[in-house]
């Protein structure tokens, strides 16, 4: 067996803190000199940011440390550690092996929260605690630094951080655009689970299957609003965006999550284009978020065109008659026609949030747990849809001029039982593992871990299937444990190699059972969530 295919078939189933920062005084102890750059505050919706050292070019951070050396002799292991206690202990940043006279360093701290970070519903006044020490240092010569900085609730999302005296134009009330994606959350169960009742009881037949035809995003698009209409949920108000640069009041605002947009019923603008965004990327459409002065509105891109519905034309709060989604579609489209002839004349405060885009880069959704009264609320909702119509309100959508970009798409059929979507660029492998002829082709990703895998099982049924693939993992030391509903299968296989997430879908063929599925190690699941999605949506 090549020990190179091996992997594969095993992985598939398997300087800027906000601009608040100040350099706090420095500290000399003999021989070292210290200036420590912090943030002013940390938000936990976005805690995966601030520990990746590579997400958006390791912009976020708690704080760095410049330190120099003083001192006429070389310095051997020059060591940082910091703690944030009751949330990060003790941790060792790095260790210089020698310092040089005059010389100096920056050590960058990003801190590895806990995932349950994510369950903080109350902001607080935090500090950390740094050590610096070097071999040979005397107890006296240690130097210890401390600072406070604010951790926000999970809710709380921040425009900028950019202090308010400091902010002079819409780049600056903007900063943090890309930290919204944190709040889109198409992993989360309960949005599935709304996403999986929306396709299924809500749009009906051809609106229910997300292609790469435009028509059909825009259906998708029309059935997200058709949900929130038939639901009666209502658009909060008009608070929130920033309106200018002097705006300070709304610089800060509680976003509520989709999942408490979904059960609560309601939404400001930038909360309801969460909502759209975690649904569509739950779909496998890349979504985009359009953020203008006062406003922000949903939509998204396919095959380098950009759509845009107006998702408060549900109304509330004395804004009027409640649009179709015809109307609410036509709307979006216009204000998406301004704001890509203001945005080409170089208009600052017209900004687009592609959120796969920036999930790329690192800006990746919080994790959330299942919620059973939260499912029920769903339920109670999906109740309210009854008797409605497959969603169909737009006919085939003009393309908005000006706005192309390039983007080719694949259709890969295996036979005619099972086909999917997959971007262009990745390597498809026919009988990769010559040990394992249930495993008929694998897709591979450039990056060679997240990876499509097809199998065809001569057995009857789905339990049959999964429990034949099991055998033939044990073989290798890997174990995978799943949980299916109807034809859709969830899993993660465990091997000596780490932890691999997965989702599939099962089809009964003239030779028995076929499984397709597609996933990432663990560490890399979220990362590409909204690739896997797409991939996962388009099995059939």
């Amino acid at each position: 067996m090549n020990s190179k295919l091996i992997p594969l078939a095993i992985t598939l189933i398997g300087a800027l803190c906000f601009g608040g920062s100040f350099f706090m005084s420095n500290s000399t102890s003999g021989d070292l000199d210290v200036s420590i750059d912090k943030t002013a505050f940390i938000m936990p919706a976005a805690h995966r940011v601030y520990a990746n050292p590579d997400a958006l070019n390791g912009k976020y951070y708690l704080f760095k440390a410049k330190i120099t050396n003083n001192s006429n002799t070389t310095l051997e292991d020059v060591t940082v550690k910091y703690r944030v206690p009751d949330y990060i202990d003790w941790t060792e940043l790095t260790v210089s092996g020698e310092m040089f006279p005059g010389q100096t360093i920056v050590i960058p701290c990003y801190p590895k929260f806990k995932d349950n970070i994510t369950e903080k519903t109350t902001e607080s006044v935090e500090k950390a605690e740094i050590e610096i020490t070097w071999d040979g240092a005397e107890e006296d010569d240690i130097i210890e630094e401390e600072f406070t900085f604010k951790l926000t609730n999970r809710n709380e999302y921040v425009y900028t951080g950019i202090k308010k005296e400091e902010i002079s134009t819409w780049s600056d009330v903007y900063d943090n655009n890309a930290l919204i994606a944190c709040f889109v959350t198409p992993n989360d169960p309960v949005v599935k689970y709304y996403t999986q009742n929306l396709q299924e009881k809500l749009m009906k037949g051809e609106a229910a299957s997300v292609t790469k035809k435009p028509e059909d995003g825009v259906k998708f698009l029309a059935g997200i609003y058709e949900a929130t209409r038939k639901s009666h949920m209502v658009y909060s108000g008009t608070k929130g965006i920033p309106q200018s640069t002097d705006d300070v009041a709304s610089m800060i605002q509680q976003v509520r999550l989709p999942r408490e947009v979904i059960t609560g019923n309601t939404g400001l603008c930038i909360e309801l284009s969460c909502l759209y965004a975690s649904v569509l990327s739950a779909a496998g459409i890349d979504p985009v978020i359009y953020m203008v002065p006062g406003h922000a509105y949903p939509g998204f891109r396919m095959n380098g065109q950009y759509y845009a519905i107006e998702a408060t034309g549900i109304g509330g709060e004395g804004l009027g008659n409640i649009m179709s989604a015809e109307d609410a579609f036509k709307q979006g489209q216009k204000q998406l026609q301004e704001f890509i002839q203001r945005s080409q004349s170089g208009d600052p405060r017209y900004t687009i949030v592609d959120i796969h885009a920036v999930n790329q880069q690192g800006a990746t959704a919080m994790d959330l747990k299942d919620n059973d009264f939260m499912r029920n609320k769903v339920d109670d909702i999906v109740a309210s849809w009854s008797n409605g119509q497959p969603v169909n309100q737009t006919n085939n959508p003009k393309r908005p001029s000006n706005n192309t970009i390039n983007v080719p798409d694949n259709r890969v059929r295996t036979t005619s039982a099972l086909s999917f979507s997959i971007p262009n660029g990745w390597q498809t492998m026919m009988r990769p593992v010559q040990d394992m002829p249930i495993l008929t082709a694998q897709v591979v990703a450039p990056d060679q871990l997240t990876t499509v895998s097809i199998f065809d099982i001569p057995v009857s049924n789905t339990q049959q299937a999964l429990a034949t693939i099991n055998q033939y993992f044990y073989n290798y030391g890997m174990e995978m444990q799943y949980q299916s509903n109807g034809n859709s299968i969830t899993g993660q296989t465990y091997s000596q190699n780490g932890t691999f997430n997965w989702v599939g879908k099962t089809l009964r063929t003239s030779n028995g059972i076929r499984f397709v599925a597609v996933g990432a190690p663990d560490y890399l699941y979220n990362q590409n969530s909204g690739i896997i999605n797409q991939v996962y949506n388009s099995i059939r």
